[in-house]
């Protein structure tokens, strides 16, 4: 008589409701410390300033999971991963949230992809979980490892645009300096690397809803949209250079809204367009 694998202990759980609500724990605690409820200004103002990518990401871990196997049955370990992102839930919290939850996110992914191999929605839930975790952990800490070299890069971009448009602007590695004595200097904030890391999030995402399996064209997809990011931004930091009224508009005023949602807009377009079904000829 053969032995069948050990059993979840809670009875009436499917395996779906065990992967399901764990993960929504533990997106909903990193929404909660993102908000700002100390009033309904900095609420509201919190609100506002949220990646709109990143949550479409959360929506669809969620929306995967939830279209996952309901009649499957939960075994012994997944109980334990169950157990593990519940207490983890309440010891990250009181750790920095972007790290201790990308962390977390990387291990239920790690978990999602190796042990439901026959479920393709744990398994696009995981491919998610674990792009979340990228933007959250793993891209941060290799930005961090090649700040200097990343912002040179950008630097080099936007003086080659500027030496020919505006050679009156003097450019040296990753400052750049305007006759009126206007001076920008790149930062972190400034690199195209995080507009890549958003970009990249957003494939997946949108990818992972409309279909669960990868295909070929993705990788040309992925490629296009790194581009037109790195341009985009490249374009925004020659606005920035250019003078002192466009930095006042494009970095502190309506322009930096504008070109935000625009963006966002021609990502989530570009996304949507590599994520469809593939027309082959009859």
């Amino acid at each position: 008589m053969g032995l069948s694998a050990p059993a979840f202990p809670g009875r009436g759980i499917s395996r779906r409701e065990a992967f399901l609500w764990p993960t929504v724990c533990l997106l909903a605690n990193q929404a909660v410390q993102l908000v700002d409820t100390n009033s309904f200004t900095a609420f509201a103002l919190s609100l506002a300033s949220q990646n709109l990518i990143y949550w479409l990401a959360c929506y669809a871990a969620i929306y995967r999971l939830s279209a996952s196997d309901q009649a499957a049955a939960p075994t012994r370990s997944d109980g334990w991963l169950v157990a593990a992102i519940c207490v983890s839930i309440v010891l990250t919290s009181f750790l920095p949230y972007r790290f201790a939850t990308g962390l977390l996110a990387s291990a239920t992914a790690g978990y999602f992809i190796h042990a439901a191999r026959t479920d393709r929605n744990v398994r696009a839930a995981g491919i998610v979980l674990l792009a979340l975790s990228t933007q959250l952990v793993w891209g941060p800490i290799f930005f961090q490892l090649f700040t200097p070299e990343l912002l040179r890069a950008d630097g080099f971009l936007v003086g080659e645009i500027l030496t020919s448009l505006r050679p009156d602007i003097v450019w040296r590695e990753t400052t750049f300096a305007a006759p009126d004595g206007h001076a920008i200097a790149l930062v972190g904030g400034c690199s195209s690397f995080n507009n890549i890391s958003t970009a990249l999030l957003a494939c997946v995402a949108i990818t992972m809803l409309t279909r669960t399996e990868w295909e070929r064209r993705d990788v040309g997809v992925i490629a296009i949209v790194v581009v037109v990011m790195i341009l985009l931004n490249t374009f925004r930091i020659c606005l920035l250079a250019w003078d002192h009224a466009s930095h006042a508009y494009w970095h502190d005023g309506p322009g930096a809204q504008i070109f935000g949602l625009g963006q966002t807009l021609l990502v989530l377009l570009f996304a949507w367009y590599g994520a469809q079904p593939s027309r082959r000829a009859a």
